[in-house]
Formats: C-alpha cells, sequence, structure tokens
C-alpha cells in the first residue's frame, strides 16, 4: 500500500461529523439535494421555584384570606365612609338652618318695620291688651313713655323732647349728673336701643320735663280728633312731638299733633291735658 493510500484511510477514520446523526438543525449552507426544514419555535416556560432551589424543594403555601375578615374590612371601611359623609353633611345642614332662621327674622323684622301698625310682640313689650294699633291709641302713649323712662337715668328721668310715631318713639333726656349733656334713645319692634350722644346744651337744661307733666289720656283722645279738626282733607296723623314751648316765657309742656295729607297738611297745638291752643 502506497503512503498516499495509508494517509488516506487514517483521515476517514479519524473524521467525525460536526452534527450528531439525525440532527436536522440547519447548516449555513445546505447540502444539496436536501430540502430546508425550518426549526420549530416553541414558547419560553418561564422558571419554576424547582429551577432555583432544586426538584426537591418545598412548595410556598398559599395564604387565602378568609371571608370573615374580609367581610370586617369592608363593613369598617363602609362606615368610615358614611360617617365621612355624614360628619361632612351634619355641619352644612346646621348651617342651612342657621340661615333659614336668620332670614326668617330678618323677614319677621322686615315686616315689623315696613307695617306701620303695632305688632303682637310690640303690644306684649308694652304690656297693652287692647286694640291698639299706633302708640297714638289707648295706653299705647303712656306706655312707650315708661317704658323710656325706665331706660333713660333719673329719677324721675328728665326729657328735653320725646317723638311718638305710628310705631316707634324717640325721647332725649337729660343725663342726672350731668345738666349739659343729653342722649337719644329710641323704642322700636319691642326694645330700647343704645342711646345717642348729643351736643351739649346749658341753656336745654331748664327746659326739661318729666313724664308725670302730660296727661297721655289726653293726649290719645287729642290725636284721635286731630284730623277733624285740623280739616285736613284725606288727612293721616304722623307724629307727635311733647317738648316745652320756648317761644312762651313761662315754657309750658305743649303737645302738637301732625297731620298730614295729598293736598295740604297742618299741626294741631295742645296744653299737657290735651287742650286744643292752636292750629297751624
Amino acid at each position: 500500500m502506497t503512503a498516499r493510500r495509508r494517509a488516506l484511510q487514517s483521515m476517514s477514520v479519524s473524521y467525525q461529523p460536526p452534527f450528531p446523526p439525525g440532527d436536522n438543525r440547519p447548516r449555513s449552507t445546505p447540502i444539496p439535494g436536501h430540502a430546508f426544514v425550518a426549526p420549530a419555535m416553541q414558547e419560553p416556560v418561564p422558571p419554576t421555584v424547582g429551577a432555583f432551589l432544586g426538584n426537591d424543594a418545598p412548595t410556598p403555601p398559599v395564604f387565602v384570606a378568609s371571608r370573615r375578615r374580609r367581610s370586617w374590612g369592608s363593613t369598617i371601611i363602609s362606615l368610615i365612609i358614611v360617617g365621612g359623609i355624614a360628619a361632612g353633611i351634619a355641619p352644612a345642614v346646621i348651617g342651612v338652618m342657621k340661615a333659614r332662621e336668620s332670614v326668617s327674622k330678618a323677614i319677621q323684622q322686615s315686616n315689623d318695620l315696613s307695617n306701620p301698625n303695632l305688632s303682637n310682640n310690640d303690644l306684649a313689650s308694652l304690656g297693652l291688651t287692647g286694640n291698639e294699633q299706633t302708640l297714638f291709641q289707648g295706653g299705647a302713649p303712656s306706655a312707650v313713655a315708661a317704658s323710656l323712662d325706665n331706660a333713660a337715668p333719673g329719677q324721675p328721668t328728665m326729657f328735653l323732647r320725646m317723638l311718638l310715631y305710628p310705631d316707634y318713639a324717640f325721647a332725649t333726656a337729660q343725663n342726672s349728673t350731668l345738666p349739659d349733656h343729653f342722649d337719644e334713645y329710641h323704642w322700636r319692634s319691642g326694645r330700647i336701643g343704645t342711646p345717642s350722644p348729643q351736643d351739649n346744651d346749658a341753656e336745654a337744661a331748664n327746659e326739661v320735663f318729666s313724664i308725670d307733666q302730660v296727661n297721655w289720656a289726653g293726649l290719645s283722645s287729642l290725636v284721635a280728633d286731630a284730623v277733624n279738626v285740623s280739616e285736613v282733607e284725606q288727612g293721616t296723623v304722623t307724629h307727635v312731638s311733647i317738648g316745652r314751648d320756648t317761644f312762651s316765657a313761662d315754657l309750658p309742656v305743649v303737645i302738637r299733633v301732625y297731620v298730614d295729607g295729598p293736598r295740604s297738611s297742618a299741626y294741631v297745638e295742645a296744653d299737657a291735658n290735651g287742650t286744643v291752643i292752636a292750629i297751624h
């Protein structure tokens, strides 16, 4: 055997194919005469616990929340939500109720102020049980004068002037310790308001009077007949003033009843007893 043949035999024995028999993996260069078969693709399988810890590793326990515990948690959350809603609604409801009450009081006060007649509250505050509709009628003049007298200082209180309107009144009262100091008091809606200071007037200290110097029943009768006496067509009594007549030397207390109508106006002047002196 020649040396070349021995070399070829040696090469055929030591040669091994690159892939084992039956391996169909693709090659970069297909072998002629064999059809190309694409490799089958498989979805990747996520590793299991055993893949990391070994096949003998125990399976971790699965915790399942009990229905009762979950139910209590849902109940507590529901109660918290409902409580929060209730806590938010309660102040709003209280606020609405207070606002409604304030509006109701404001409406009532507006009605009292716009209505020229005395309200039930007015009558009750003056202790009147008759049919008085204004401060000019029945026992109303005397009652409101007494209310102002009780509110102002002095025993008795000395007044510079007093004005009566259908459902409110004003009075300027002298300070009991400072004769030249005066304050104005007003009665309305059944109560006396905060007094307002007036200009100091030393001469006015000699022009004051007390409520016991006025015949209040005579004043009521005077007002009731003032429209007829004044002869004002379709006249209405607007207000009454009580004070001293500074045009007379002896400064008598006089009552003036003012009457107004669509065509004319006038005032009736009377003494402290309600006796007519003049018509102006």
